[in-house]
């Protein structure tokens, strides 16, 4: 189909030459226009580089207004090979040999186990700047425009939302932390994971004015309206709002708000913890004791005052900048973070700044008239709500104005050995309209690409025009195991017997009854998924794009481990890779033996009576459930019933829970024994994979109601030697100053390997399906490439091509009756 389409717009073009004699003038001197017509259900409305957050806003920023320092894009695609691509910048160095005295200057944290004087890479970057970049207006950018649009991001009056990127985290900038916290109060939770409180009363110290302090005298609250770990990311004041009396202590509380001051936060002394225990403990079917108040606290860090020069980042010349990591980081790393920029146009930021509020604010990026592309597009014009338009953006350096005043564009970097036509497309248009209307509208000619919704991609699975891309998102379970909670669940939040997932055996069984070959047909595009990281994790992808963690040796024997699959003499198995290969994670025989073993441990504890039915609820939607949710659901039921029948157990029933605003949160909190969500990303980092399960500072742990790993102890055989650190600990071992972050490629598999296996052996979660991103594009298009990479996709807007300019494509549509048949 794609051959016969590249067809026909060949003939179109014939037939206008053989008709040459009647087209007027004026029709051979118009302009071929190529538009990317796209919709969304929402218009992004910041796209601010310091605030934006939603996918929407970020769009409008990468894909169109803003340039990044370097991308990757194709160097072979009959090979899947990339390159680093050079934009915003012409070069990245490795300088910290040469400027070892940046990393005691900026308060540089080094590797465990290194020094000044053995440490030569890692940490001091050269970036040297593009000359010829210019804002939409045609204003220079230099080394000033990025190190002020530093000292705006980090500023500490401001508190910008996406400084997160560049105060903490790997490629976080020496100095961030400070500035961004200049001469302000922190006011950190006290239970961050949802697991075990960072001080308990115990550890408190009472001042002259019976007032409570941490022994190095941080000042002490409780918090009504902070998000807290505790309470899975929500604050009390949601709670009781949401509750009330039925579960909370009012008098209690109202004393609490009473005594609170503008953001919520009450001084901790004797009167304030009465207040705090008496709103948690005044019902019983809340769950918590006088114990538990100390979840409710937040406590303070003061960071001294400081200048932006204590940042590193700093300038050298008018095209040249140094960027000083926090901690180590390889190149390779830090040019990825290098694909977007904190670069912003001053004179709009400041004309922007609103300081009436708490902290001061700009309205930049926010519409047109306070945007400055320095990307190939600008923005045309913009309707709130109904419609946004890009037009290319002159003064972006990689046009080349021609003699009929249009713009065209060459890559700059060889691809499969040539340079090819860059950017055809010349404007872009995104429209706001429903799910159905883009439907209709994609098959009506009217949208470039269209993502179909789960009923419809049956329909079009065999199109050549349907793209499915992996994702690194894995699909699981993930529990509350906690014996308390789940009696709490199954007296007053509708679930029956759900102790019984307080059972190791019996969530393995659960584990090896699905069936999830079959399970992933319910949905279309899921894959079956049997550990957390699936196929699109590399751990050494810059230097060799075969290096996938999945299909290590490491990583291969700790799922054969899970699952107790054997190979060599003596087993249907001769290698390694025949042996994971074989791996579907159904054994429905293993299965049974499990939930027998488990029914008569939980009768014996006195938890369950034989044959009783038992009833879960699981948080399973952030919305509405859809016609595949039900079919998943079905297919859960019918696996843990065939499992358990013979055990001793009653019916089980699952029940999925639709619209609920926070089911990773809801979990640990005790509103839901099991929840349904995904993990994902970070595609080129699998050595800090486990930190989303481990690291009770940087996530809220979705299994916080299973266990605490910053307390529990794990023993790793690190190249013959048993190491012991918490879990918390082991996770970050691996990356920015971890005991093992400068450890070869060899030793972090073997580490990271050993954790995922351990982990998932607790069956606090359970893996059950990757999933795909499927799109549709349009006719008039094609990619530059039909296969996937997950470096570079399919060579993306950049190498786009256009089979139909705008007036053949309407022409076509036309006489295809005005639809387009795609199946």
């Amino acid at each position: 189909m794609r051959n016969w389409l590249k067809t026909v717009a060949s003939l179109l073009l014939v037939v206008c030459m053989v008709m040459g004699m009647a087209v007027s003038f004026a029709e051979e001197a118009a302009v071929d226009t190529y538009t990317y017509r796209t919709a969304t259900t929402a218009l992004g409305n910041n796209w601010n580089p310091h605030t934006w957050e939603t996918n929407a806003d970020q769009s409008i920023l990468d894909n169109y207004l803003s340039t990044p320092f370097v991308t990757m894009s194709i160097l072979d695609s009959e090979n899947g090979v990339y390159q680093w691509v050079y934009k915003m910048a012409t070069s990245v160095t490795d300088v910290t040999k040469d400027h070892l005295d940046d990393l005691t200057k900026y308060n540089v944290t080094l590797m465990d186990g290194t020094t000044l004087e053995t440490t030569e890479a890692g940490y001091v970057y050269e970036i040297a700047l593009n000359p010829d970049a210019k804002w939409e207006d045609g204003t220079p950018i230099n080394a000033d425009s990025y190190i002020t649009s530093m000292k705006y991001l980090l500023d500490p009056e401001m508190k910008n939302y996406r400084a997160n990127l560049y105060y903490a985290g790997e490629s976080a900038v020496a100095g961030g932390e400070a500035y961004y916290y200049s001469g302000s109060t922190a006011y950190l939770d006290n239970n961050p994971s949802g697991g075990t409180a960072v001080y308990t009363m115990d550890a408190l110290v009472k001042d002259e004015e019976g007032f409570y302090n941490t022994a190095d005298g941080a000042k002490v609250y409780v918090a009504t309206t902070d998000a807290m770990g505790w309470l899975g990311g929500n604050a009390l004041a949601d709670y009781v709002g949401a509750y009330g009396e039925a579960y909370f202590g009012m008098d209690g509380y109202n004393a609490l708000v009473a005594a609170a001051d503008e953001n919520g936060r009450v001084r901790l002394n004797d009167e304030a913890l009465a207040n705090i225990i008496a709103t948690i403990t005044a019902v019983a079917d809340w769950g918590e004791d006088e114990s538990c108040a100390p979840n409710y606290f937040v406590y303070t860090k003061d960071y001294p005052v400081v200048d932006f020069d204590v940042v590193g980042c700093y300038k050298v010349d008018d095209y040249t900048i140094r960027y000083v990591n926090a901690t180590y980081i390889d190149i390779n790393y830090f040019l990825t973070s290098l694909t977007s920029t904190w670069l912003v146009y001053e004179p709009l930021y400041t004309a922007g700044f609103d300081t009436t509020g708490t902290l001061k604010t700009t309205n930049y990026g926010t519409s047109m008239e306070t945007t400055m592309s320095y990307g190939p597009y600008k923005i045309e014009s913009l309707q709130a709500d109904k419609q946004m338009v890009f037009t290319q953006n002159e003064n972006w350096y990689g046009w080349t104005k021609n003699e009929d005043g249009t713009l065209t564009s060459t890559t700059n970097f060889l691809v499969d050995g040539e340079y090819q036509p860059a950017y055809q497309t010349t404007s872009v248009v995104i429209d706001v309209m429903d799910e159905a209307a883009m439907k209709q509208a994609f098959l009506k000619g009217e949208l470039t690409e269209w993502t179909p919704l789960a009923d419809d991609l049956a329909t079009y699975a065999s199109s050549d025009q349907m793209y499915k891309v992996d994702e690194t998102y894995t699909m699981s379970f993930f529990f509350n195991t906690g014996v308390e909670a789940l009696k709490t669940m199954d007296e007053s939040k509708g679930n029956q017997n759900s102790v019984v997932l307080s059972n190791i055996d019996f969530r393995k069984a659960f584990s090896l009854a699905i069936d999830r070959a079959e399970y992933v047909t319910a949905t279309e595009g899921y894959k079956p998924a049997f550990a957390l990281m699936n196929n699109l994790y590399f751990y050494d992808v810059y230097n060799d794009p075969t290096s996938s963690y999945r299909n290590s040796e490491p990583a291969m024997q700790a799922v054969c481990n899970l699952y107790g699959v054997e190979y060599g003499e003596g087993t249907p198995y001769a290698t390694l890779r025949d042996a994971y290969l074989s791996i579907n994670g159904y054994n429905l025989t293993e299965a049974k033996e499990l939930m027998k073993k488990a029914h008569d441990q939980l009768v014996a504890d006195g938890l369950y009576v034989s044959g009783e039915p038992i009833h879960v609820r699981i948080g399973w939607a952030k919305g509405a459930l859809t016609s595949a949710d039900n079919k998943q659901l079905e297919l859960m039921n019918k696996y843990i019933n065939a499992a358990a029948s013979e055990a001793g157990f009653g019916t089980i029933t699952l029940e999925a829970i639709g619209n609920i605003t926070d089911r990773y949160g809801d979990v640990p909190a005790g509103e839901y024994a099991i929840g349904y969500g995904a993990w994902g990303g970070a595609a080129f980092y699998p050595f800090r994979n486990m930190q989303v399960y481990c690291d009770t500072d940087q996530y809220e742990i979705n299994e916080a109601g299973c266990w605490d790993p910053a307390a529990e102890m794990l023993t790793l055989n690190v190249n013959g030697e048993d190491v012991e650190m918490s879990w918390k600990d082991w996770s970050g071992a691996l990356i920015g100053s971890g005991r093992y972050a400068a450890a070869d490629f060899e030793t972090k598999l073997q580490v990271t390997a050993q954790m995922e296996e351990l982990y998932l052996k607790k069956f606090y979660r359970i893996p059950l399906a990757g999933t795909t991103l499927p799109s549709m594009l349009s006719y008039q298009c094609s990619y530059y490439t039909e296969d996937y990479n997950i470096m570079y996709g399919f060579g993306g807007l950049e190498l786009m091509s256009y089979n139909y300019t705008d007036a053949e494509w309407a022409e076509y549509v036309a006489s295809e009756g005005g639809t387009l048949s795609y199946e």
